[in-house]
């Protein structure tokens, strides 16, 4: 990446209306430290960390304190190869940590001689920030893959402090910033959340968003197994189609497939361990392909947010006309890592709560995981350089994906596109809600974590019940002491013939039995050719396995780890990439069995056997027996993390989830000019009453989670727009050509299969027809009845590709192509005028930002018509407003901020150049900005008024229908009660409820009508 020449600006006192609070921003006031959205996505097995108990804590917190602000200097992120936790060899251990950092320096010496010619060729291997107060660089290791930061000041100011604690005082103010969506403090939460109330949490249809392998599945299975056996929700997983029967068949939860195949992840991740891929993976292709699959699964995460199935051929589906319920999601609850979830709740306006299973919030306590501090090139406190950390790792994470979210943004959600270095830092500015699946124990919550951010503990799904081995497996347990496990879960490696040799050499060294499983990276062979000390292992559950070996040797992904330790097992961690190296040096710190923390890439022969024969020693028996203890203690992760996930739910106050009339439902219609919030199933029966028309009801926001205020000032506001117009009316036309050869293709691949298909057909009454003829004529004999076929083994062959022919002529689908690209361009073109207004607007907007003026408002959302008009009217009253105030209120607080008599005066001198540049800025917008906002509001009234699934009018009708449903559910419920005790009235009741609450908000509406009336007589 070439130097960017940033500055950053620390505000005095800033804070945005709305409550978002501004951090460190470039010239064009756009924040660079931000939370950490997907890096390298690390799909590894699940679980958590060991717990750690006070006297075996000491180890673990002295790799926290080399991150720590007690060291001047920042260190490695991460402790090296050859840091050992044993006092004996830390002699030897340090010598050989000198080498390593010569060869380090050296290495780092050669790198500096590149970064010039990476950045003439725009290189995203490598980034340079600077201004005059500092300098920071980072590059990508070609070892490990991770980002290696070095910061510096230029001069002893103590600049870095100032600003990152200007940013972390304005982060930490909860209480000014949360407003209305804040979360419930612990002394506000409902009381059915801590069992002194029969009421129950408002039943819910959320929709758990996953990617990775199955370890990363797992924990949410479990969470969504308890929101909805012990809460009543509606619980959709979002997944990886190979997950299906894991989640339908084996647990009992409702499946919507977004593509996307996690073996393919898996192999790409080990060959590019980093969040830049390597040279290879770029010639073959595999960097587009991984982009189409992000895509792709983008869209199936959408889908899964307003679609009853996931076959999309089906197109009662579609209509929303077949026996399934339609379902609209009223919460979302994602890992990191599937990126698409912050952009589907802003366009639902639903809650959002984050699980995962390490860091991706900014703290001062530790840097990324995915971060290596370089200390020799480092000259600012640590806290600092691990707090930068994040935003570091998630910018460079956004300069190759960016692209890709902004299109999902657009194309399919309807959202405006955001600056790719404002979005990295959107869901920490936004306070939303994080639960980490890690023992406190392990990693207590750092300080600087507000209260959004939870740690609920380890998450166990429990396997082993179902479970049944083979009487192989069961022979070779009993045959001898038990065995030592080995495996790496999802990991595939390019050769894992050489892996297997090592497994069988290491393990013999050791002298000990081992099980070692295939997994995805096809190790070993059948059990017939491998040694006797050997047992190749299928798939098998690690809570059933793992109480009955001796030690487990495994990759470092979080589930296997957790239970292992969980088993008190003795861990021996060879990682592959991303987090898997932080949580083998926690292992290795605890010595809950090896002693060293050592990569795949570095792994050999000799020293896999030592670290066996290290967790086989009586420290590592010991250690690991009080971390299963400190796990023991602590509870159920899931229990905790479903307890979080209610607490971040907005059930009390103005801005409830729940429903006015019955509680417990969860609201989805607002009745307009009033603050009546319905249930569908209360709306439903509100209008079967004749008490409420649908035109009297609008769909219901309960969070507007996009912060993003426009461009930072005109002339990039300008071109950006200028250039998605451009883009918009180039590739309208452009892909017209594309779309008719795609089509002409397909036909001629359909024809071919069905000419295919005739000739084998033909082919077979051929030699179906020989013998018989033979058979009669041998025989003598003939018949003309017709032997019965059975035409139910046909029936799935009636909606087959080749079956289906094409229900146009080729000349309507290229007519049908050219429309459409005349439309997108079209499209394009007559809204460029008005995007181009609006950027010009909003740049004007937010220019005064530049120079630290803290009075700039946050715009309103246009959504619509009227969202338009107000944004309008509010830009003309407030701009003109603020322009004139300014000319006081700039000089005056300048002047107060003054220490001495010519340090106030100097800030005079400041403030009236604010005043002065704000006055003009803002009353220049206050005539430019009302056409733009009132023209935008009239595009996307018109956009909101397509047909499509996802739209506004597509999510009214499945709300409609949802109530419908619900009433027929009553209704089932009320014939299963009298079949049982021959009476019910569950129904009545709440009928009953509705009409009771609908009249009491009537006589109050009425009141406040008729004191209205007094009020202007008196008048």
């Amino acid at each position: 990446m070439a130097n960017l020449g940033t500055k950053l600006v620390a505000p005095r006192d800033a804070q945005d209306e709305g409550g978002v609070s501004p951090v460190l921003r470039d010239r064009d006031g756009v924040p660079l430290v931000a939370t950490v959205v997907p890096p390298a996505i690390d799909f590894e097995d699940f679980s958590a960390q060991p717990v750690v108990g006070e006297e075996d804590g000491k180890d673990r917190d002295s790799y926290f304190q080399r991150h720590r602000g007690s060291d001047a200097t920042a260190v490695d992120a991460m402790p090296s190869e050859s840091e050992s936790s044993s006092e004996s060899d830390h002699e030897v251990q340090s010598s050989k940590q000198k080498k390593q950092n010569a060869k380090s320096s050296n290495k780092g010496t050669a790198d500096e001689k590149k970064p010039k010619q990476a950045n003439r060729s725009q290189s995203y291997t490598r980034y340079s920030l600077s201004n005059e107060h500092f300098k920071s660089k980072g590059r990508f290791s070609k070892r490990d893959g991770r980002l290696r930061i070095s910061i510096n000041e230029t001069v002893n100011s103590g600049y870095m402090a100032k600003a990152i604690g200007q940013s972390l005082r304005h982060h930490l103010d909860i209480p000014h910033r949360r407003h209305e969506h804040r979360r419930l403090g612990r002394d506000e939460v409902p009381s059915e959340l801590d069992g002194k109330s029969n009421a129950r949490i408002p039943r819910l249809n959320i929709v758990i968003m996953v990617i990775g392998s199955r370890g990363d599945i797992q924990p949410f299975i479990r969470i969504g197994k308890i929101l909805k056996e012990q809460h009543g929700h509606r619980v959709r997983i979002a997944s990886h189609p190979v997950f299906r029967d894991f989640v339908e068949k084996q647990n009992e939860l409702d499946f919507f497939s977004v593509g996307g195949d996690p073996a393919e992840l898996m192999a790409f991740m080990v060959k590019n361990p980093g969040l830049v891929p390597n040279l290879s993976t770029i010639w073959e292709g595999e960097i587009q392909r991984r982009r189409t699959a992000m895509a792709t699964m983008f869209d199936g995460f959408w889908r899964a947010c307003i679609n009853t199935s996931d076959d999309e051929k089906d197109l009662n589906n579609l209509k929303m006309m077949d026996e399934k319920s339609p379902f609209i999601a009223d919460a979302i609850i994602a890992n990191p890592p599937s990126m698409a979830h912050v952009h589907i709740a802003e366009k639902l306006g639903v809650p959002l709560h984050m699980m995962f299973t390490f860091p991706y919030t900014p703290t001062q306590s530790f840097p990324h995981p995915l971060a290596t501090i370089v200390k020799q090139k480092s000259n600012v406190d640590a806290n600092y350089v691990n707090f930068m950390s994040y935003g570091l790792v998630e910018m460079m994470t956004w300069q190759g994906l960016g692209d890709i979210v902004n299109r999902f943004r657009e194309r399919t959600l309807g959202l405006e596109p955001v600056s790719s270095l404002w979005a990295p830092g959107a869901l920490f500015r936004m306070q939303v809600p994080y639960t980490y699946l890690w023992s406190p124990s392990l990693v207590p919550k750092p300080k600087d974590w507000g209260p959004e951010i939870d740690i609920a503990g380890f998450v166990f799904l429990d396997l082993a019940g179902k479970y049944k081995p083979d009487e192989e497996l069961e022979e070779f347990l009993n045959a001898g002491e038990p065995p030592v496990y080995i495996g790496f879960g999802s990991i595939v490696v390019d050769d894992p013939n050489a892996l297997t040799q090592m497994i069988f050499e290491a393990t013999k060294k050791a002298g000990v039995r081992a099980l070692v499983n295939k997994g995805w990276g096809g190790f070993g062979s059948s059990n017939d050719e491998t040694p006797d000390h050997i047992f190749m292992l299928g798939n098998t559950p690690h809570d059933w396995l793992f109480p009955r070996v001796k030690a487990v040797v495994h990759h470092g992904g979080a589930g296997t780890t957790a239970i292992g330790l969980k088993c008190a097992k003795p861990t021996m961690i060879v990682p592959f990439f991303g987090d898997q190296p932080f949580w083998g040096a926690m292992v290795a710190a605890a010595k809950a069995g090896a002693h060293e923390c050592i990569p795949y890439k570095n792994m050999t022969v000799d020293k896999f056997a030592d670290g066996i024969k290290q967790c086989l020693a009586e420290e590592a028996q010991q250690n690991i027996q009080k971390i299963a203890d400190s796990i023991v203690a602590e509870g159920d992760g899931a229990e905790n993390a479903v307890k979080y996930f209610h607490e971040s739910l907005p059930l009390a106050g103005k801005n409830s989830m729940r429903c006015s009339l019955l509680e417990d439902r969860a609201a989805a219609w607002h009745v307009r000019h009033s603050s009546l919030r319905l249930s569908p199933l209360a709306a439903q029966l509100l209008h079967e009453q004749g008490k409420l028309k649908w035109s009297d009801v609008k769909l219901l926001r309960h969070y507007q989670w996009n912060d993003f205020d426009g461009p930072g000032e005109p002339i990039t506001g300008t071109v950006s727009a200028v250039k998605h117009g451009m883009y918009g009316i180039g590739e309208g036309m452009g892909m017209v050509p594309v779309r008719i050869a795609k089509h002409v293709k397909q036909r001629e691949a359909h024809d071919r299969k069905k000419q295919e298909l005739q000739r084998r057909k033909s082919e077979r009454r051929r030699r179906k027809a020989a013998p018989q003829e033979h058979e009669e004529v041998s025989s003598g004999a003939t018949t003309t009845e017709r032997p019965e076929t059975n035409r139910g083994m046909t029936q799935s062959t009636l909606n087959s590709t080749i079956s289906l022919d094409p229900t146009e002529p080729l000349a309507q689908e290229v007519a049908g192509d050219v429309g459409l690209g005349m439309k997108q361009a079209g499209g394009a073109l007559l809204t460029l005028p008005n995007d181009l207004h609006v950027a010009i607007a909003q740049g004007l907007h937010n220019a005064p930002r530049l120079w630290g003026d803290a009075t700039v408002r946050k715009p309103v959302r246009i959504t619509g018509f009227k969202s338009g008009c107000l944004a309008a009217r509010k830009e003309f009253v407030y701009d003109i407003r603020d322009g004139w105030s300014g000319l006081i209120l700039h000089p005056k607080g300048e002047w107060d901020d003054g220490d001495t008599m010519s340090g106030k005066l100097v800030g005079l001198g400041i403030g009236v150049g604010k005043g002065i540049g704000g006055f003009v800025l803002k009353n220049v917008n206050a005539i430019v900005a009302p056409p733009a906002y009132f023209g935008r509001g009239l595009v996307r009234y018109v956009e909101k008024r397509s047909e499509g699934p996802g739209s506004k009018l597509f999510i009214r009708r499945a709300q409609i229908l949802r109530g419908k449903r619900d009433l027929a559910s009553l209704a089932d419920e009320d014939a299963d009660e009298k079949s049982d005790d021959g009476k019910s009235d569950v129904t009545s009741d709440v009928r009953l409820r509705v009409s009771e609450g609908w009249s009491a908000f009537e006589s109050t509406w009425k009141q406040q009508d008729q004191d209205a009336e007094r009020s202007g007589k008196r008048a």
